[in-house]
């Protein structure tokens, strides 16, 4: 979500350093996580720390907007 938002609505809910963070722990958690969007994510997308390749679900998005929203 978080991606998105930098990437696709020109905002920033994490800072750089939190976002780099959690890339770091998905990549090392990589094979013990089982959750349903994880098929849109690569280990390279994570391993660059960036979220620009990832393919974002409508879901994602209403999420990502939702967030942004509370955090205004």
């Amino acid at each position: 979500m978080s991606g998105y938002l930098y990437y696709h609505a020109d905002a920033q809910v994490l800072s750089d350093d939190q976002y780099d963070e959690i890339c770091k722990r998905l990549l090392f958690e990589w094979d013990n996580i089982s959750h349903p969007h994880k098929r849109l994510i690569t280990r390279s997308d994570l391993e660059a720390g960036t979220g620009y390749a990832i393919k974002y679900t409508n879901m994602i998005k209403g999420a990502a907007m939702a967030w942004l929203a509370e955090n205004k």
